[in-house]
């Protein structure tokens, strides 16, 4: 036991001991603090709401695709409703074809829709046929097309007001028709268009207004000029 006591009282040990101490001392108290911590926070993440930015694709009002924004852009083939009623297409005809987008997300946002025109036959695509002739007409208020980025087959949209949640754009489009210059096209007996299809393609984009210029450059790869409200391509 004297040998016990005089091992206890050697300075190395007494400074070990109180390290020893000082560390149960500090683990009771982060347990307890972290008790505490659990229960007070737990109703906070409970009623916790996370911004977010989604939007759906429209046609003819009703949603073709809904998508946010942490996936992939609200995309695909279009219905085409009121073509497809028709069993004989009509060239020339203007068939009601209305898209537009409708912020279902949380925030305000800017939008952006790019659409698709092409031909197909039993192969498949077509690329020497021309998607031109396939007329989408009617833009709406506030909408601006990017003749940078556009082609005959693709044609890119803006929307130049910010777009509040639950609330629509104008339509993009009011129309669409077969251009009956398709009939020009012939070969032998044969007519260039007879016995395909034609494809109808819609993407919107969306991105957050803060600090709208920079975000839009970044997203998009597109200089505009404008605030929170408002955008124009510059």
């Amino acid at each position: 036991m004297k040998k016990f006591k005089q091992f206890l009282s050697r300075p190395i040990v007494i400074a070990l001991l109180f390290v020893m101490a000082l560390g149960l001392l500090l683990g009771t108290g982060i347990e307890g603090t972290r008790a505490v911590l659990n229960e007070t926070s737990s109703p906070f993440h409970a009623t916790m709401n996370v911004s977010s930015i989604d939007v759906a694709l429209l046609e003819n009002k009703n949603p073709v695709a809904e998508n946010g924004y942490n996936n992939n852009s609200p995309e695909g083939e279009l219905k085409l409703p009121a073509v497809k009623a028709d069993k004989k297409l009509k060239l020339g005809y203007a068939y009601p074809e209305q898209i537009a987008v409708r912020n279902i997300g949380s925030i305000p946002q800017f939008v952006r829709v790019t659409i698709t025109k092409y031909w197909t036959d039993e192969q498949g695509k077509r690329v020497d046929l021309k998607p031109e002739y396939i007329e989408l007409e009617g833009l709406g208020a506030g909408w601006m097309k990017d003749p940078d980025a556009s082609t005959p087959e693709r044609e890119v949209y803006y929307y130049s007001s910010v777009l509040a949640p639950n609330v629509s754009t104008t339509n993009l489009t009011e129309t669409i028709r077969i251009h009956p210059d398709v009939m020009k096209h012939k070969s032998d007996t044969a007519y260039d268009y007879d016995d395909l299809k034609f494809h109808l393609e819609a993407k919107v984009d969306a991105v957050q207004n803060r600090h709208a210029e920079e975000a839009i450059k970044s997203a998009w790869g597109v200089s505009v000029s404008g605030d929170e409200n408002t955008i124009a391509l510059d």
